[in-house]
This record gives structure tokens, sequence and C-alpha cells, in this order.
């Protein structure tokens, strides 16, 4: 554990009769899951986004491009049914959040406008309607640029997101990438740049930020006292929601887990047990990408993607912590259970960068990409039930 990540982090062995307290609901009203299995989406899908409305799964962007996809999980036969296309620009990353009925996106990666010539932090929001089929732009702007941004709503009329990256630093690193073209040692010299500087001088987003669909207006949710983060997992259960891992600089992850509990305006954070190494005996290097949810009180994370051996070289002094190493997908499902992560199963292939959607005390893992980015179509479940994993 370096210095930089210590400062941020907090003993959670006094923190455990809180977190044994309270019990895990979902948010949403939701029916019993489908004995069945879904059907794989209609495209290889990663990078994209989606969420759940009533009885209907949504999912869109990323590799699917401007294209959304929608399932009646009440007629599951029928398979997946494209709906009216993103009228704004093709992205990756970008993060939705169902809120009375309809479904809001969140900036992502992508060009800002056609003629645009480098991708960028993007932080415009969209609004899409079930019952008209109709996507809106909405005339605001997120705060932040909204890449590697986690979001999910602890009451079903306000969004709320956290971490992601700093839109100047990394807008600012393509556009010297393109100043550079294709000269070699230039294009070297800004990637060393680049990646050669402690977590904290990345200033990811630690700022909370709430959305009020009502008044189209953002809102502040006070600001998380840990380092901010990108391409955590998010699950929201009651006024709390868990935040799990992320990346706390490019290609370095933290094995961190925190729980934020809404109290008045702002959240109260605590520390919950680092998740534990993929292997007895082992340190966790931490997981970004990974897919997450809640079944029958136990917290699930499964997959997402690190480079084993960053910490070591990180420890040793060396900020670009991933150099030379090769980039991970996992495979492994964990359990928190009792206030005790285990590693509870694996996953059918490694997998990471999907789109979680809870289903009752389920969790459904759409799309994802599996070893070396290769975008799958697969949609698995997975559940706890008679504290054991079941994968379906």
């Amino acid at each position: 554990m370096t210095q930089i990540y210590r400062q941020y982090k907090k003993k959670w062995t006094a923190r455990v009769a809180l977190f044994s307290v309270f019990t895990l609901w979902v948010t949403c009203s939701l029916p019993q899951a489908n004995a069945q299995g879904y059907p794989d989406v209609p495209v290889p899908f990663k990078n994209g986004t989606g969420a759940r409305v009533n009885h209907h799964l949504y999912i869109g962007l990323g590799s699917a491009g401007q294209s959304w996809f929608q399932l009646d999980t009440d007629n599951i036969p029928r398979g997946w049914q494209k709906i009216a296309d993103f009228p704004g620009q093709p992205r990756e990353q970008a993060v939705t959040v169902a809120l009375e009925g309809k479904l809001y996106v969140f900036g992502g990666v992508g060009k800002s406008s056609a003629t645009d010539t480098q991708v960028r932090a993007l932080n415009d929001v969209y609004r899409f309607d079930p019952q008209t089929n109709q996507w809106q732009q909405l005339a605001t702007r997120a705060p932040r640029g909204l890449v590697g941004t986690a979001a999910t709503t602890l009451n079903g009329t306000q969004a709320l997101l956290l971490g992601g990256v700093n839109k100047a630093i990394f807008d600012g690193y393509f556009a010297d990438l393109a100043a550079v073209g294709n000269n070699e040692a230039q294009k070297n010299s800004v990637i060393n740049a680049y990646f050669d500087q402690a977590p904290a001088d990345y200033f990811y987003n630690r700022d909370v930020l709430i959305y009020e669909p009502t008044q189209n207006q953002w809102k502040s949710g006070g600001q998380v006292p840990f380092l901010g983060t990108a391409g955590s997992a998010i699950t929201g259960v009651n006024n709390r929601l868990i935040l799990i891992n992320g990346e706390i600089k490019p290609g370095l992850r933290t094995a961190a887990v925190w729980l934020g509990e809404k109290q008045g305006a702002e959240l109260k954070w605590h520390q919950l047990p680092d998740l534990v190494g993929a292997e007895k005996d082992t340190t966790q290097e931490g997981l970004a990408g990974a897919f997450s949810g809640v079944s029958h009180n136990a917290v699930l994370v499964a997959g997402g993607a690190n480079f084993p051996g960053a910490w070591k070289q990180f420890n040793a002094g060396q900020l670009y912590a991933h150099k030379g190493l090769k980039k991970q997908w996992q495979q492994g499902v964990y359990a928190l259970v009792d206030n005790q992560w285990r590693l509870a199963g694996q996953l059918p292939q490694p997998l990471g960068y999907g789109v979680s959607i809870q289903d009752n005390n389920k969790v459904i893992l759409v799309g994802g990409e599996t070893t070396d980015g290769v975008a799958t179509s697969a949609v698995t479940q997975i559940s706890w039930q008679g504290n054991q994993l079941h994968i379906e």
C-alpha cells in the first residue's frame, strides 16, 4: 500500500456493525427474475451503457454505435428489439440512469460533432421516453466531463454520478497526440509524460454530482474522502450506495470499497473491506470495468480488468505503473457476505466493460469484452442462493 493511497484509507473494522445492521434491498420495484436465460444481444457489445425500466432492459452505444435495443423480460422469446437510434454522436463509456420511467444518458467519450477530429470527454445529457420511442437532447451540461464515471439512483428521482477523468487533462492528452502526428519519438514523449504522474496529479473527479430531472439542474452531493476513481463498479441499495474499486490513475487500480449513505444533501462515507485477491494469499490489484449488483443480501462483483504487477512497480517508485505490463481481463466473481469478501466462483470467460442490470435478486451481465478486448454478445445472470454463487 503506497503512502498516497494510505492517506485515504481508514480502518474498516469499526464499520462492520454499520454494514451488518442494514438489509440490502434493491431500490427499484422489480418483477421476479425469469427462470429462462436471456438471449444474446444482436451485436457484439462492449463499452456501452444501459438500464432497466419496469420489465424492459435497454442497452446501446459503445460498439453498437448509435443503436439501442430493448428486451421485454415478460416476453423473452421475442428477443431484443431495436428502438430509435441515439441522436447524438457515437460514444463509449456513457452512463445511464432510469428515472421515473425514462432513460437519462450522460456523457461518455467520443467526438463532439461529426466534423471533430479527436475524441473528448463529453458532458451532454439525453433522455429517452419508452412510451413515445423518442430521444431528446436536454438543455444542460454536466459540470464535469463524464468518462469513467459511475452512476446510480437511490430514490428513482435523482441521478448520482461519481468519479471520472479530468476533462482538461484527458482532452489535452489526445490533442497532444494529434499534434505530433506520426512522429514516433514525439508520440512516445507525450505518452510517457502523461502516464508518468502520481495518482493525485490526474485530478480525477472527487465531487458527487446530483442531477435533478424535474428541474434539469445539477447539485452538489459533497466530495468523497478518497482519491477520485474511473471505471468503478457501483451498486445502489436503499439510501446507500457501494462504490467498488476503479483506477486511481491510468493503469493503476485500487482494491478499496466504499459505502456512501445519503444524509441530507450529501453522502457520508465509510470504508468497507478491500476486495480480496483472485487467489488465496494474493493481493488484489483492483478492478476497472467490473460488473456489480446485489443478490439475497450479498454484494456481487464480477470480471473487470487490471494490469497484474502494476502495484509492485508503483511501490518500487515507477509512476508509469503499468509500463511494459499486459492488460488482463478477469474471470472471478466475488461476494461480500457478513462483511467479508470471498472469491465465490468464475464467469464462463474473462469479461469486463459491459453493462450490469439488477433483476430482483439476480444481476444481469450484458455484453462486455473478453481477452484482448474482443467484444461479446453474451448475456449472463449471476445470483447468490444458499450461500453459493449461481451462474446462468
